[in-house]
């Protein structure tokens, strides 16, 4: 399973490809609507630009326990 969060800010949510933006700006060519978590381009904390920083949610909520 992978680990992620809701603060995911991964490759294709800032390259351009996000199916989410696709959808909006190309309605003809884009599947229905997904959530960020459900994204077949969602890898987690694999690809997180936000992994193993001070604002990462996941890495933050592991060191406060």
């Amino acid at each position: 399973m992978k680990k992620g969060c809701r603060d995911y800010v991964g490759v294709a949510c800032v390259d351009g490809t996000c199916p989410k933006t696709v959808k909006e700006e190309c309605e003809e060519y884009s599947r229905s609507a997904m959530r960020c978590s459900q994204c077949f381009l969602n890898k987690g904390c694999e690809d997180c630009a936000l992994a193993d920083t001070e604002y990462c949610s996941v890495r933050n909520e592991e060191e406060s326990r």
